[in-house]
């Protein structure tokens, strides 16, 4: 053992919640992020996601959250940033549709 702890490729989001300035990423398309998003969520489309890695808003030691619609393209764009060095990065489970359910969670942007 190394002693280096991996963290589970999917966190809640009331973890999220519980998570100092959290780096929250949308990764679906442009159109869905505008209909609605979490907020301050930055919008990184998962089919362009080779193209914006060079320009991408956080450093691969920072948190970061991964949402889409349900979760099952979050849980492709975690594991594809920590098999390149994006070790913190997490897929929310549930994704858009369990928070717009869970008006508790967050407070709904406008």
């Amino acid at each position: 053992m190394t002693g280096v702890r991996t963290l589970p490729i999917e966190i809640s989001f009331d973890n999220v919640r519980a998570s100092e300035s959290p780096i929250v990423v949308d990764c679906r398309s442009v159109e869905e992020y505008e209909e609605g998003h979490l907020p301050r969520a930055l919008n990184a489309p998962l089919q362009h996601l080779s193209v914006l890695i060079d320009d991408f808003p956080c450093g691969r030691d920072e948190q970061l959250f991964v949402y889409c619609k349900s979760g099952n393209r979050s849980s492709t764009f975690a594991l594809y940033l920590r098999s390149i060095g994006f070790t913190k990065c997490q897929s929310i489970a549930g994704g858009y549709e369990l928070w717009a359910r869970s008006s508790v969670l967050w407070a709904r942007s406008t």
